[in-house]
């Protein structure tokens, strides 16, 4: 579940006629935030993207 900073984050693009892709780019923001904290098993990103 994305956290609530993230979704206000692509709501907020999404109100100022920004593209889905963009709002879309927050959550992907967030899950390379937390590959880079440890949360998950991958040990880089380029390893969680491929």
């Amino acid at each position: 579940m994305p956290e609530k900073k993230t979704l206000e984050r692509a709501k907020k693009d999404l109100r100022e006629g920004k593209g889905p892709s963009t709002a879309a780019g927050e959550f992907v923001r967030e899950e390379m935030h937390h590959i880079r904290e440890g949360k998950h098993g991958a040990q880089s990103t380029k390893q969680a993207i491929a």
